[in-house]
């Protein structure tokens, strides 16, 4: 890392990360990644596409996730600052488009955690755990407990509260996994009838439906650098991780979409709740099983969704403290970490509380409905974060890791992948 900015950061940011400590190692990284890419809320709602929505999906996996993956492999190894893209955007383009940009990319996250993440937990536990009802006591307990669960794992240490994220991970992909071998079990049992009746060719129609959602699929490969004064490599470790994890996502958004597509009935392919009305229909073929198992999956898909919640209230909130202890939101109380958790609890709390707020909100206006609320968060999203994050891909050019020059976000994807390619290729243990 260069030296003006490894020992000349802005004076704001020494109080901020005194209490820091280094315990992001290369399988970490790569299960916040991974927790933080794959959202399962997103995995119905992109089959209702039919099969052009395979299509859409591996195009944007070649054409978006990759090299959005490269970018960042890149620029968060030779900028491995805590904030990530707030000290990026401010590099770039100075504090005020910093602070504007982490303002709308950090809102997202707490929206979001009260919006479609806890309708479609409480939609899934209420279905095929235990009945909570709608609206009832039972409801609104359910929903406080996920967001402040999920805003308390992002209050401990993150020497700890790591290992939530990453069970969440495991947890996930193995979720998806067993899904997409049910339906190939069911498949050969009672045929793949979705292929048959199913058109891969993409459209405009397609495009305009399916693009919005598979860039909010698809981002969050930036977010561990949001930690990136707590890894002990980041020029090692990052790329590998990235590279790792950008793998994992595009597996697991591809081959449960198709296995969707190929063993259910189009009219049952139900959007945000279709993967698990999805797996009601498969898991039939365990038998007497079947019960179990597809209650023990509810219960993995709500923990999935918890700490997918975690790991964006832990990156997305270090970014917004950075920014509040550099001057760029409201007060700089916001950015000061704890001395002994090492985290941000007072930006923690905030989170929660915006969270909070708008889930009674939506139930309120929405009516419960998961669908309704995800429709609403995705146009926060599309609008707050995806936008802000193409609008500051500016060049700039300083010195880097070993002396080196290194390019901003706007570096050549040949450049940035032949660079991520050799880091992959020459790390220790890679």
């Amino acid at each position: 890392m260069s030296s003006n900015l490894s020992t000349t950061p802005p004076r704001a940011y020494q109080p901020a990360t005194g209490s820091l400590q280094r315990s992001l190692k290369r399988f970490d990284i790569t299960a916040m990644a991974i927790a933080a890419v794959i959202s399962f809320d997103t995995v119905g709602q992109i089959a209702t596409g039919g099969g052009q929505a395979a299509t859409w999906t591996a195009a944007m996996a070649l054409l978006f996730l990759i090299p959005y993956a490269l970018l960042f492999a890149e620029t968060g190894a030779a900028f491995p600052q805590e904030g990530g893209p707030y000290v990026w955007v401010k590099l770039a383009l100075g504090r005020p488009a910093a602070a504007l940009t982490t303002l709308m990319y950090w809102v997202t996250n707490p929206i979001w955690l009260g919006g479609s993440l806890v309708f479609l937990a409480a939609q899934t536990w209420d279905g095929f755990v235990f009945h909570l009802g709608s609206g009832t006591v039972a409801d609104y307990t359910f929903k406080l407990l996920f967001v402040w669960i999920a805003i308390l794992t992002a209050v401990v240490s993150l020497r700890r509260g790591k290992w939530i994220t990453t069970v969440g991970a495991a947890t996930k992909v193995l979720a998806l996994a067993l899904f997409t071998l049910t339906a190939v079990l069911y498949g050969l049992r009672h045929g793949f009838h979705g292929l048959t009746e199913t058109r891969f060719t993409p459209t405009t129609a397609g495009f305009l439906a399916l693009v919005p959602i598979l860039l909010f699929a698809y981002v969050g490969f930036e977010a561990p650098n949001a930690a990136g004064e707590e890894m002990h490599d980041p020029q090692r470790d990052v790329p590998a991780a990235l590279g790792r994890s950008a793998t994992v996502a595009a597996c697991c958004y591809l081959l449960p979409v198709l296995a969707l597509l190929a063993v259910v009935p189009k009219q049952q392919v139900t959007g945000i709740g279709g993967f698990m009305e999805g797996a009601r229909l498969v898991f039939g073929v365990y038998g007497g099983a079947a019960g179990p198992l597809l209650k023990l999956t509810a219960v993995m898909f709500v923990f999935a969704l918890l700490t997918q919640g975690s790991a964006w209230m832990i990156v997305s909130d270090r970014m917004q403290a950075m920014a509040a202890a550099d001057g760029g939101f409201f007060t700089r109380a916001l950015g000061a970490f704890h001395p002994r958790l090492g985290t941000p609890v007072r930006t923690n709390l905030l989170s929660g509380a915006v969270a909070t707020v708008f889930m009674l909100a939506a139930m309120r206006l929405a009516n419960g409905d998961a669908a309704d609320v995800f429709a609403v968060v995705l146009t926060v999203a599309v609008t707050t974060c995806c936008c802000p994050t193409w609008s500051s891909f500016r060049r700039w050019s300083c010195s880097g890791p070993a002396g080196r020059t290194s390019r901003g976000p706007t570096e050549s994807p040949s450049a940035t992948a032949a660079s991520w390619s050799a880091r992959y290729s020459s790390t220790p243990g890679s």
